[in-house]
């Protein structure tokens, strides 16, 4: 059996140490009661650390990903199926620290619910397929993910908008109904979650030199099949997208047509990313 919350097994001994102490503070004849804050301050401690205790643990003890996610991948995921098994095991284990390791909240109408599970996997697939040849595949201190149910207005972007990030706060904000279906479906849909974790990457990663990438824009992207200007900015729902984050997304999903219409391109975002969409080759 595999431990989850480290922190929870560190706090049982301590708990019945403090009720220990307890109990006899209050028997007749007992004066000396100091040692009571030994376990109370260590508590305390495993209280406010224990988010971080925990992920120490399972990086050192990563548990098995749920085998219904592991169908929802193989099933929806068509670069996940083409990993070795090597690779796919680096996935799944990224999977389940990331969604361990962020904060994940569905946006209501006058209150955050949270998130189902299986939705927080679905979406930090897209965090994991963008950096998993890269050693932060946390992406930083991007570490709280908001989820409306459909397009929304933010204070920074007072119109409707389906993705938004905010480096400064850590911040990523995506409309589910429209992030889910550019995940299973990127042919039909634009993948705003993918394009929203490339946002973060680079806002991270401002010293990054994408001179090819930069040299292409919107006429040139457009010979790509199954890429229209007018879809992604409405979908997206801005005017003015960063079209190296259009780029990086059309190199992802879709590979084949982007190595052959821009091979300059293509080879300068395999060394970024440090992986080849292409034949999924990966440098470990």
């Amino acid at each position: 059996m595999k431990i989850h919350s480290f922190s929870k097994v560190l706090a049982l001994p301590l708990v019945i140490l403090t009720g220990y102490y307890l109990y006899h503070l209050f028997q007749p004849g007992v004066s000396n009661t100091v040692y009571i804050f030994i376990p109370v301050i260590l508590l305390t401690f495993l209280y406010v650390f224990h988010g971080q205790i925990d992920y120490w643990w399972m990086q050192k003890n990563p548990p098995e990903l749920d085998v219904k996610m592991k169908e929802w991948l193989s099933t929806y995921l068509p670069y996940y199926n083409s990993y070795s098994e090597i690779r796919r095991k680096e996935f799944e284990n990224r999977l389940v620290l990331y969604v361990e390791a962020r904060s994940f909240q569905s946006v209501g109408t006058t209150e955050l619910r949270a998130v189902p599970f299986d939705l927080k996997n679905i979406i930090a697939s897209q965090a994991i397929r963008l950096t998993i040849a890269q050693k932060d595949f946390l992406i930083g201190d991007m570490d709280r993910i908001f989820l409306y149910k459909h397009p929304f207005p933010s204070p920074k972007h007072p119109f409707l908008h389906t993705v938004e990030v905010d480096a400064e706060d850590g911040v990523l904000i995506f409309s589910s109904e429209q992030g889910l279906p550019g995940i299973v479906n990127p042919s039909m849909y634009y993948n705003i979650i993918l394009h929203g974790y490339i946002q973060a990457y680079l806002a991270l990663h401002p010293k990054l030199t994408l001179k090819e990438t930069e040299a292409i824009g919107w006429d040139e992207l457009e010979k790509t099949e199954g890429f229209n200007s007018n879809l992604i900015i409405k979908t997206c729902g801005f005017e003015d997208l960063d079209l190296r984050v259009v780029n990086i997304v059309a190199f992802f999903e879709f590979s084949e047509q982007y190595v052959a219409l821009f091979p300059k391109a293509y080879d300068e975002l395999c060394r970024i990313f440090g992986q080849k969409p292409v034949s999924r080759d990966l440098p470990f």
